[in-house]
């Protein structure tokens, strides 16, 4: 068997030269050139040249995969600086409903308030602060900004995008941005009570939806499982979540979740009351995206945003119902199927709903008459009647039902007497 001698920096060397090679001549392609890499002797024993080979072959791929995407990560983060530097575009951070300042940590509830602040206190950052600045975030991640208002600190001319100020700074200016790699910045348009997305001009109700819908343009981290791709590998594990089981339960109402994102964001809205949503025009925060909207048009006497859908009259004050609504009721489209029969369904709440009737564990058990449920929904109804809940009313005469169904079935006894419209 070939033994390795003592002295292997020529070896070391050779393998740090071939991962800075491009192209396919990196690769071993004889025995003599592994030899002499290894410091062996060829008489030595023939047995295990190829594998030998082939081992190394994988150790110089995964070293030079590894050195090109440092590579690719260090010049993304070039072309970040030298944007921040001469160019207007506002950077920041998302912390607890709040817009933070990238280079000082100061919190704003507004983005036009947030640009007021870089204006004045960071105008004139060096290339060193602004390094220390982006070099404080994680490796990957890319740098949040507003690119609402896009001037060239040079000369003063004003962009639409980042692609024209970029393209300007090279050719007018000899920046030395890499036009090729990617400039390492997740660019939104800011404004007060509007979240449009700066890439596809999709309107979205909050600041987290649109966060959220970026992965969408921004496939930089792909989910082996269901081909979900992501931002960065923060947002990749996170979903990661989504594919376990349930495992990780609130201390408080015992309830369980995927994940402790997921069981931190429970605990805030159900027990601690936070109120996340705040209002663009005053200090006001609320729990909830409704309250939050009956307090614009109330207080400020404003009039929320409407989304209409292009088929019917329908409007909705959530982004979000719209495309389930076009989705279900103009466009049929059943995505979720069951594996067990031909069964389709809209959502994927459906589809867990149905496959109960697959043999769906009965884990939820009333504990007055011990019978047992496969949907909570379901024991919840049931312990309508321990509790005597009279909450379905007969318009017509008064009489009270515990089920839903009860009052459907009574109304038929008022049919000769109820004229249709």
């Amino acid at each position: 068997m070939y033994v390795k001698k003592e002295n292997t920096t020529d070896y070391n060397m050779e393998l740090e030269n071939s991962c800075n090679k491009t192209g396919e001549n990196y690769l071993l392609d004889s025995e003599d050139t592994f030899l002499q890499m290894m410091n062996l002797n060829k008489d030595d024993d023939n047995d295990n040249i190829q594998a030998n080979i082939e081992d190394v072959n994988k150790d110089l791929i995964k070293n030079l995969s590894n050195k090109l995407d440092i590579t690719q990560s260090k010049v993304m983060r070039l072309n970040a600086i030298i944007l921040l530097e001469f160019t207007s575009i506002c950077p920041f951070r998302w912390k607890m409903n709040k817009y933070v300042c990238f280079y000082c940590g100061e919190e704003f509830s507004k983005p036009d308030i947030l640009e007021q602040h870089k204006i004045s206190q960071h105008a004139t950052l060096s290339n060193n602060e602004i390094k220390r600045a982006v070099g404080s975030i994680k490796k990957y991640e890319l740098i949040k900004a507003d690119i609402t208002n896009i001037v060239c600190n040079i000369c003063d001319d004003r962009f639409k995008d980042l692609a024209d100020v970029k393209f300007h700074l090279v050719a007018s200016h000899s920046q030395n941005l890499n036009l090729e790699i990617p400039d390492g910045i997740l660019p939104f348009k800011l404004f007060s009570g509007d979240f449009k997305c700066a890439l596809c001009d999709s309107d979205f109700t909050d600041y987290k939806t649109l966060n959220q819908h970026m992965n969408t343009h921004f496939q930089n981290y792909i989910c082996e499982l269901c081909g979900a791709g992501f931002v960065s590998p923060s947002r990749l594990r996170s979903h990661y979540f989504s594919h376990g089981t349930e495992k990780v339960p609130c201390e408080v109402c015992k309830k369980y979740f995927k994940s402790e994102n997921a069981r931190k964001e429970h605990h805030a809205n159900v027990h601690m009351k936070v109120k996340r949503h705040r209002c663009p025009h005053c200090p006001e925060a609320f729990r909830n995206y409704f309250q939050r909207n009956k307090h614009i048009t109330s207080v400020h006497n404003l009039k929320v945003k409407e989304y209409k859908c292009k088929y019917c009259d329908k409007v909705f004050k959530n982004s979000g119902k719209l495309p389930t609504h076009i989705n279900t009721v103009h466009l049929k489209l059943k995505r979720h199927s069951c594996e067990f029969c031909e069964w389709k369904f809209y959502s994927k709440s459906e589809l867990k709903d149905h496959m109960v009737r697959h043999g769906g564990d009965r884990k939820y058990k009333c504990d007055v008459c011990k019978k047992s449920y496969a949907r909570k929904y379901t024991l919840q109804e049931h312990l309508r009647i321990h509790e005597n809940d009279r909450r379905f009313v007969c318009n017509v005469c008064g009489k009270s039902f515990i089920q839903n169904c009860s009052l459907k079935h009574h109304a038929k006894v008022h049919m000769p007497y109820v004229t249709g419209p």
